[in-house]
């Protein structure tokens, strides 16, 4: 894979380097979409292992959240053909299966973590939960598909971009105007923050 791309990765392939015959990769994965999505799944153990113990560790959920969502831009841009794909967006031909795979890996996380926080009655979606979801994982792959020279600064993009549109606890949360003008200054704040 890391050789010939993401792209190029064809069943033909996967069988000269592993030796598994051609039928067992079918009976097992269905097509070639089927093992490059089992493939990423595979490949996220890790970032799962993490953000499964910080979503259940101690702490304010927002913070515990914006970890995890940091974790996952981080993880991105940490493989390059990963990278790439969310790079390019809708225009690479196998980010429909990125996608599938961001929303079954990342998106469970992030929905038990949101549902939890619902089910607390602490807090209160600004909108449907799904859709909700479904924006906060594009803006992970949008934010993947950025470059940093610094770590930190995925994680400045989350608190400053991200956070504040979920309106936790701790943030701001709630619907009122004086809930919103608090959410847009401390956006502001940490705008200026990052200026010194």
């Amino acid at each position: 894979m890391t050789r010939v791309g993401f792209h190029d990765t064809t069943i033909d392939h996967v069988v000269r380097e592993s030796g598994v015959s051609r039928a067992t990769l079918y009976r097992w994965f269905g097509n070639r979409d089927g093992l490059m999505l089992a493939l990423l799944r595979h490949m996220a153990g890790p970032y799962l292992e993490r953000s499964g113990k910080i979503a259940v560790g101690l702490g304010p959920i927002e913070d515990r959240l914006e970890q995890v969502i940091a974790g996952g831009i981080e993880s991105i841009c940490n493989t390059p053909w990963i990278h790439k794909v969310a790079k390019d967006g809708l225009l690479h031909d196998d980010f429909s299966i990125f996608l599938a795979a961001h929303k079954s890996i990342t998106g469970a996380v992030v929905g038990r973590m949101l549902e939890g926080a619902m089910a607390s009655g602490e807090w209160t979606p600004p909108d449907d939960l799904d859709r909700l979801t479904e924006w906060l994982l594009h803006q992970m792959l949008v934010l993947g598909g950025e470059d940093y020279d610094d770590p930190l600064e995925i994680r400045r993009r989350v608190a400053i971009y991200v956070m504040p549109v979920l309106g936790l606890p701790g943030m701001g949360g709630g619907g009122g105007p004086g809930d919103v003008a608090a959410r847009l200054e401390r956006i502001e704040r940490k705008i200026d923050g990052l200026g010194g």
